[in-house]
């Protein structure tokens, strides 16, 4: 069996709030924040499979990302953020807040098809792959991996690198991102 290495980027600080824009690019620190993490990938990771969530500010991280590499990069619908399209701007911070506290079993039917999605993803995964993504999908994956019981884990700062490394689907290495009580841009 061969080993798999995901490397999940946080992408980099967005310009404005979630609630206030369905899908804001990256603000100036959050631009400086993907080209220093570009800078960490330098030419080591050739070989990796490089994708990025659709969501403008995961795809403007992985772009600096893709030009170290000197390769494209895929853009896959998988790695968006958690569904919370029904939810009214004013009330998606207090939800989120919510989201996190939940055990497993009493999350939204939606959250739960978007999590479960992620996880078959991850268990078939056969490639290592460079990902760019946000703050929930890094949480329920990690999560899922360590075996807790609610779909928070830890605090990944803007444009850190959590590594996970697989071998037959199983965890045998996980080295998390920096894990900074940052504010999510709600």
């Amino acid at each position: 069996m061969t080993q798999t290495h995901i490397i999940l980027v946080r992408h980099g600080e967005a310009a404005s709030l979630w609630s206030e824009h369905h899908d804001p690019g990256l603000s100036a620190d959050g631009i400086a924040q993907a080209d220093r993490v570009s800078k960490t990938f330098g030419g080591k990771f050739l070989s990796y499979k490089l994708c990025s969530s659709p969501k403008s500010r995961a795809i403007e991280t992985m772009k600096p990302i893709a030009l170290e590499q000197a390769k494209e990069f895929i853009i896959q619908d998988i790695f968006s953020e958690i569904p919370s399209h029904d939810i009214q701007s004013e009330h998606k911070q207090e939800w989120l807040q919510n989201i996190f506290q939940l055990p497993l079993e009493e999350l939204p039917e939606s959250v739960k098809v978007w999590r479960q999605d992620l996880i078959q993803w991850l268990e078939s995964c056969a490639d290592n792959a460079i990902i760019t993504t946000h703050f929930m999908v890094i949480n329920a994956l990690v999560s899922y991996l360590t075996k807790q019981n609610t779909i928070a884990y830890f605090y990944p700062g803007y444009a850190s690198r959590t590594e996970i490394w697989l071998k037959g689907g199983s965890l045998i290495k996980l080295k998390l991102g920096d894990d900074k009580k940052t504010v999510i841009n709600l």
